[in-house]
């Protein structure tokens, strides 16, 4: 992302109500964003890495990195070596040592059966299956993107 753009924003942003006080006040003005300059960039970055750190914390098997590329900050997404899934039990071999309640709509429980009926096995069964799906990690390689953010 480019932090020039978000930048050269606020300036303009600034500039156009210091306009609004007088020549003064704009001179002023100028002088008192350029002296600003390094602590906006540095509030930027932050920004950057807060935001780096929501999306991983979202992300069940993937990191986000914030790298400088060019004096500018870039998200590097990686698989997260550190998040290892729990290895699966031998076939034929159940768990059952847990045991969880679940609150949810009469609606969604009928369609839970439905499904669960149309493939044959039990609402257990099918809902522990479904579970085990959404949980496994995805394998993918590492992903870069890169964007202009605008504030």
């Amino acid at each position: 992302m480019q932090l020039s753009h978000a930048i050269a924003g606020l300036e303009e942003a600034v500039e156009t109500q210091l306009r609004l006080a007088g020549s003064e006040a704009a001179e002023a003005g100028a002088i008192f964003m350029a002296a600003l300059m390094p602590a906006i960039r540095e509030s930027m970055m932050s920004v950057a890495a807060m935001a780096a750190a929501e999306i991983s914390g979202q992300l069940r098997s993937q990191s986000v990195e914030v790298r400088l590329a060019d004096g500018d900050p870039e998200l590097v997404v990686s698989e997260d070596r550190g998040a290892v899934p729990p290895p699966p039990l031998p076939p034929g071999e159940d768990d059952n040592e847990a045991r969880i309640t679940v609150r949810l709509p009469s609606y969604l429980k009928d369609l839970i059966a439905d499904a669960a009926d149309t493939s044959g096995d039990s609402v257990n069964a099918y809902v522990v299956e479904s579970l085990k799906t959404a949980s496994q990690p995805e394998k993918r390689g590492i992903t870069r993107h890169r964007t202009t953010i605008e504030l």
